[in-house]
């Protein structure tokens, strides 16, 4: 082997060897968690943070089922499923997680927000697809006390007002998330509360009122968005924006990155208006399909 031939190989060796410390091997599966379609992974869409356990259950958890997962030692779950109930939580709390995010959890109540409140090195906790009216979100402000906490989503739920007002109080978020729910004031005055806020997703209502989802995204809104000084990245999504209440974005010193999805009314010249105005943004968009505008032209009346 040649001197060129032998430098390659060694870099390619040292590549892989970097890539396998990076990546640590995952555990298998315990066959009692099996029935539950458990799969993990290092980590999990945001959550980098180390091992993420995901599993659904439509039975409440067995005794054997809880020693498996805590056996795992994962530091991120996901859950969902008719069998997981503020009980479940209860026993979440005690695993010190990093993040943990349920989607379609039909048996949680106000009730969790307790259990939730326990979990003091929690970073990361999202709440999706739970339509019982059993959960309004009031109970969030519990968490105004955990010191880790950096990154909540709210998406596809019932949570209303109560919700985003109680989220006000969580002022140590630096990421907010928060679509297909049932807010409908477009100010958010609680935004305003988040000095922290680093990334904001925002999409629209899912309240309805005589066949109509009640608009709580608008341009009002975007009075309200352009005061967080702290903002960095800014999603929004499905919704009737003009293009001068978008450039009262320039308002804010740190915006780096700037997403239009699926928002009417913003046609491709005035994007790369956009994009002359807030020459300091990344601005990401592309054209609404006819089907699309077609259904939001519906929702957004």
């Amino acid at each position: 082997m040649n001197f060129q031939a032998a430098l390659v190989a060694t870099i390619a060796l040292s590549c892989s060897t970097l890539l396998t410390a990076a990546e640590p091997a995952l555990p298998p599966i315990p066959a009692v968690l099996e029935p539950l379609q458990a799969k993990v992974a290092n980590g999990w869409y945001a959550y980098k943070g180390g091992l993420y356990l995901n599993f659904r259950a439509e039975q409440p958890l067995t005794e054997e089922q809880w020693k498996a997962i805590a056996g795992l030692g994962a530091k991120g779950i996901g859950t969902g499923g008719k069998g997981i109930n503020d009980e479940t939580v209860a026993r979440l709390a005690t695993m010190n997680l990093e993040a943990l995010a349920f989607d379609g959890a039909e048996g949680l109540t106000e009730g969790c927000f307790p259990h939730l409140a326990k979990m003091k090195s929690l970073q990361r906790l999202s709440m999706g697809h739970m339509l019982q009216k059993g959960i309004t979100g009031k109970g969030l402000a519990l968490l105004k006390d955990l010191p880790a906490l950096e990154a909540l989503t709210l998406a596809g739920s019932a949570t209303g007002n109560d919700a985003v007002q109680a989220v006000g109080e969580l002022t140590q978020l630096t990421q907010f998330s928060n679509w297909h729910t049932r807010q409908t004031d477009p100010r958010a005055p609680y935004l305003l509360k988040l000095t922290n806020l680093k990334k904001l997703k925002l999409g629209r209502s899912n309240d309805r009122v005589e066949g109509r989802n009640r608009l709580a995204l608008t341009d009002e809104t975007l009075v309200t968005i352009a005061q967080l000084k702290s903002l960095e990245e800014l999603e929004l999504e499905e919704s009737r924006l003009t293009i001068p209440a978008i450039l009262q974005l320039k308002a804010l010193p740190k915006l780096k990155t700037l997403s239009l999805r699926n928002c009417l009314d913003v046609p491709s010249e005035d994007v790369e208006k956009l994009r002359k105005e807030l020459p300091g943004v990344a601005i990401q968009w592309k054209p609404t399909t006819e089907k699309e505008r077609e259904f939001l032209n519906g929702m957004l009346k």
